[in-house]
């Protein structure tokens, strides 16, 4: 593919005119359709310019600069090689601590888990089918032989994964991993399209039903802002907090016999 034809393909996913890009990137019309037909080339720096315009991932916006003839802009280092980063991540997990946390990569993978959430999978899911070789957050949730069997609230959660899948989507409308993802999650789903929320709403809850008794968990999840590399600009922490008095307690006692 041709720069411009790969310029053209994301204006066009991101449902932009030449017009409306060239405003937002504040060049001429002219100038974009020069882009896209190959008359004129861009400079690196034109390059980075339109992938944030066009709120491109990071990943993508390295082949937009190979496409063009320019090396690529970002790094990619091993999720066991994060340095710094990495220690920070595992003491927020630690931290965490009694309440489960996560760390799960862009397709929903799990990286990490602190030991509260690791007590919940042994007792709940210790033998989840994998997805694609890898025990999958958003799989695990929906598959019957996960943690599905589990939840308690099924008809209020999974329009708001589904929902949450289809805005990483939007964002990685190129994602085949996500796409095969959502088909799978779909297949496992009761919710038809037409009960996907138009958002996921302020607060989310899971209620699941433990060994010693009912509890539920509501989640924050928090993404590494202005992260120049395409590893880190992946990852997704998300930690669960008990969601009333009562599973609070459960839950406490839950780690008592099982922690």
């Amino acid at each position: 593919m041709t720069f411009g034809a790969a310029l053209r393909g994301w204006r066009e996913e991101r449902g932009f005119s030449q017009l409306r890009l060239a405003s937002s990137a504040e060049v001429s019309q002219r100038h974009i359709s020069f882009l896209e037909n190959g008359r004129a080339q861009p400079s690196r720096e034109m390059v980075t310019h339109l992938g944030r315009v066009l709120r491109m991932p990071l990943s993508d916006q390295n082949a937009l600069l190979l496409e063009a003839g320019f090396a690529p802009e970002y790094s990619e280092v091993p999720v066991t090689d994060l340095g710094d980063v990495g220690a920070a991540i595992q003491f927020m997990l630690a931290a965490h601590e009694p309440n489960p946390a996560i760390v799960v990569d862009r397709s929903w993978n799990l990286l990490f888990a602190n030991g509260a959430a690791l007590a919940m999978t042994a007792a709940l899911a210790p033998a989840a089918p994998l997805f694609e070789g890898q025990l999958n957050v958003l799989h695990a949730m929906f598959h019957p032989d996960g943690f599905g069997r589990h939840v308690l609230n099924r008809a209020e959660l999974e329009p708001m994964l589904l929902w949450r899948l289809a805005d990483d989507l939007d964002h990685r409308p190129k994602d085949e991993a996500l796409r095969r993802l959502r088909t799978a999650v779909g297949e496992l789903s009761s919710c038809s399209p037409a009960q996907m929320p138009g958002h996921a709403g302020l607060i989310g809850t899971v209620r699941l039903k433990l060994p010693i008794g009912d509890v539920s968990f509501f989640s924050c999840l928090t993404r590494l802002e202005n992260a120049a590399d395409l590893t880190l600009e992946e990852l997704r922490i998300e930690t669960f907090f008990p969601a009333d008095e009562e599973s609070r307690q459960s839950w406490t006692s839950f780690l008592a016999t099982h922690g």
